[in-house]
């Protein structure tokens, strides 16, 4: 998994990116011509995608079930307890408006990855899957659209809070691990998902037109921490 993520941030690198209209770079990520394919359905690989789903709904707990709906808001403030951070939103708003935008961007490059793959969810698969929320009509399984945000979220958390990398992280796994919980995606889509939110930050830390907004929340987050 660590190769493959190498070998991405490196296709990603050979990208050329697109020019805005004001002369700029934007940043623009083909999810799909980057990620391998899901499991073929019926292969022993999506067999055990499937008993992963059914193990994990077996064995959640309600305080499980709680923290997976919890998780269910696509929110950088749902990493608050990683960092530390008791500021609500409304005192962080540049901060806010930053993840905000991130979370935009990354739903829109991962809507047409799961257009590509058009992979059914876990409940669709099989009827023995009773998961925690509906999801919409038409939003395919992968790769998980949480997990991508989270891994997005946790590779720019980390950048801009160095000392707390370990935690940020560990934070992103649960954040995706969350989405099994919930019975709404495989362990394959979150593994996409890491992927795909490994290039989509990287490309974000690259593109000149982030690094105003990136620096200014880097500023607002270390100040509301105490960080030097």
């Amino acid at each position: 998994m660590k190769r493959f993520a190498f070998v991405l941030c490196m296709l990603l690198i050979g990208q050329p990116a697109l020019a805005g209209g004001d002369g700029g770079q934007v940043a623009v990520v083909e999810v799909s011509n980057l990620l391998p394919p899901p499991p073929a359905a019926g292969s022993a690989a999506a067999r055990q995608d499937l008993q992963a789903v059914l193990a994990a709904q077996k064995s959640r707990t309600a305080q499980e079930m709680a923290a997976a709906r919890a998780d269910v808001e696509h929110s950088m403030f749902r990493f608050a307890d990683a960092i530390g951070l008791t500021a609500q939103p409304s005192a962080l708003p540049k901060t806010a408006a930053f993840f905000d935008r991130v979370a935009k961007f990354d739903k829109a490059q991962v809507k047409q990855a799961k257009a590509y793959f058009h992979r059914p969810r876990p409940s669709v698969a099989s009827s023995q899957v009773h998961p925690l929320s509906q999801e919409k009509n038409g939003d395919w399984s992968y790769p998980s659209g949480h997990a991508t945000f989270g891994y997005t979220t946790a590779v720019l958390l980390a950048n801009m809070l160095p000392e707390k990398r370990a935690e940020i992280f560990a934070r992103a796994d649960l954040y995706a691990q969350h989405r099994i919980v919930m019975g709404a995606h495989f362990p394959s889509d979150l593994e996409a998902g890491k992927l795909a939110g490994t290039v989509i930050a990287a490309q974000i830390l690259r593109d000149a037109q982030w690094q105003a907004d990136y620096n200014a929340t880097r500023g607002e987050l270390r100040h509301a921490l105490d960080l030097p």
